[in-house]
């Protein structure tokens, strides 16, 4: 009897032992198949280049124009960053004769009238919302992204720089970067711009929509004669592989514009950055 009590207790421990084996096993595979769910939903990162001038401030390290964060040291901020150090194909530059190439481009603007919508990121004044834009370059489309400026111009032109700067960047259906600068002397107030400012956002972090539909074409020189070059993005983390279009003839802002624009985000310009060889087209 003791015997087959003894057995008895064996067999229902080496149950017991087959049974947790299995639900084990059972575990295991529902963990599995649960983590490909969850991989499978998940979106998948877009390897086309970003068209803001900065990416969400929580996923990168805190860049400035002043102090130990300044543009000489954007290098050393983070490994993402070390392209604004060792790259060779910087913006913005200094635009001289002696680099000029002959060269005819098609550069054609689409802009309609927009809604805008502007945000105070802390580096810049940043405009977007602007549906229905787009620039033909040489036949290829380009959609206008959104725009922002700097003070004072981060590109020069024969060594001269302007009281502010205008960039409008655009990017076509397979990512491709097209930024379009136009430069501003600070002699007379333009209506979009002076329109615009009544609605700056004075915080970081604030955003303001405009409650009208704003023409963007008065922004612009009625000549699109302009110096073409490839270079980067002029914040970090200045990815490079960006078509630049500098049109030559600059557009008017007031004084008082310039001013109220420092006053809220100080000046924001990159210095020039090295040629290394680079042609500039001109058209």
């Amino acid at each position: 009897m003791e015997q087959h009590s003894e057995t008895f207790e064996k067999e229902r421990t080496s149950h017991f032992f087959m049974v947790l084996i299995s639900f084990s096993v059972i575990f295991v595979g529902l963990t599995f198949f649960l983590n490909l769910s969850i991989l499978a939903a998940e979106p998948h990162d877009n390897p086309t280049m970003h068209t803001n001038e900065e990416v969400s401030q929580g996923q990168r390290a805190h860049w400035d124009y002043l102090g130990v964060e300044n543009p000489s040291h954007w290098g050393m901020l983070s490994k993402e960053y070390l392209t604004c150090e060792a790259g060779n194909r910087q913006s913005p530059i200094n635009i001289t004769m002696t680099h000029h190439e002959e060269h005819h481009q098609r550069l054609v603007f689409h802009y309609n009238t927009s809604q805008l919508h502007e945000i105070n990121n802390g580096h810049t004044i940043q405009v977007s919302h602007v549906t229905g834009c787009r620039v033909d370059l040489n036949d290829r489309e380009y959609k206008l992204r959104q725009f922002h400026f700097h003070s004072p111009s981060e590109h020069h032109i024969e060594g001269q720089a302007f009281p502010m700067e205008m960039h409008l960047v655009h990017q076509d259906e397979a990512g491709h970067v097209l930024v379009i600068a136009v430069m501003l002397k600070a002699d007379a107030a333009q209506p979009v711009l002076r329109t615009l400012w009544k609605w700056l956002p004075d915080q970081v972090g604030q955003e303001v929509s405009i409650p009208l539909e704003l023409s963007l074409t008065e922004m612009l020189p009625t000549s699109t004669h302009h110096y073409a070059y490839s270079g980067s993005l002029t914040t970090p983390p200045c990815t490079e592989g960006v078509q630049w279009i500098v049109l030559k003839d600059p557009m008017h802002v007031a004084q008082q514009d310039v001013d109220e624009f420092v006053n809220i985000i100080g000046h924001n310009a990159r210095p020039i950055q090295p040629l290394r060889g680079r042609h500039i087209d001109d058209d």
